[in-house]
């Protein structure tokens, strides 16, 4: 959201993003780890935001801080969506946020070691990528970040990704570089011929088992489920507006 964001200290703020980009839908993994001074800062808020003020970071104050930048994680997307498909962000739907505080945050909160975080979010696609596709992703300032793309698509072209490079390996793309301090970064995807014709392959072979079952009896019907792409790490938003917090909290 523009009123968490703030350009962050490389020297004390480090985050990465991971995408992992499906045809129906996405994950945003993050990570960012808050060493020296901010460490001490980032402690004394935990310990004063979940905890009791006693100057020592617990278990079950990790936990409920936890909770607190889950839902402050849930705010944000949902106020200011982060990823847009064809210009809108419409057909984009958030399934699950989570975030996790690692161990390193435990003990006194005058302990400078550093403390890695991390979040996730899942989404679903209304509409599937096609044929031809540009997605917006809105991330953290300077940041690196990898976009793993569907088996069977290319990337065409980017804008706003910096330091690109590229692996392409077993029909999959893998996108690599750096959000600009703008921000903002657009892939304009394609799926190439081969992942075309394979899908028409698998819906002539999928009409002629349905027409040789006609008659048949069946115990159960045959579904089609979507499910969200599993959390597993990321997020931005509220990393930065937490790490602007904290650069409040030191300037005083």
């Amino acid at each position: 959201m523009p009123v968490f964001l703030a350009e962050p200290c490389t020297a004390a703020f480090v985050p990465s993003n991971n995408i992992t980009l499906e045809r129906d839908g996405m994950t945003w993994d993050y990570q960012d780890q808050i060493t020296g001074n901010e460490a001490v800062i980032s402690r004394n808020f935990i310990d004063l935001q979940a905890g009791n003020g006693d100057k020592f970071v617990n278990a079950w104050e990790i936990l409920k801080a936890e909770t607190y930048f889950r839902n402050k994680m849930k705010e944000s997307v949902e106020t200011a969506p982060d990823v847009k498909l064809n210009g809108t962000s419409e057909p984009v739907k958030v399934t699950d946020v989570d975030f996790w505080i690692s161990k390193e945050a435990l003990g006194k909160v005058e302990k400078n070691s550093s403390i890695t975080n991390f979040a996730s979010v899942s989404y679903v696609f209304e509409k599937e990528l096609g044929q031809s596709t540009d997605i917006w992703l809105m991330g953290t300032p300077n940041s690196n970040v990898t976009v793993n793309l569907p088996a069977g698509f290319d990337v065409e072209r980017t804008d706003g990704l910096g330091n690109k490079s590229q692996e392409v390996g077993n029909n999959s793309t893998v996108l690599k570089g750096s959000f600009g301090p703008g921000k903002n970064i657009t892939l304009w995807i394609s799926e190439n011929e081969s992942s075309t014709e394979l899908q028409k392959e698998g819906s002539a072979g999928q009409d002629a088992e349905n027409k040789s079952k006609e008659g048949e009896n069946k115990t159960g019907a045959v579904g089609e489920a979507t499910e969200a792409t599993k959390s597993s790490g990321f997020f931005k938003d509220i990393f930065i507006w937490f790490h602007q917090i904290v650069q409040k909290v030191n300037l005083v």
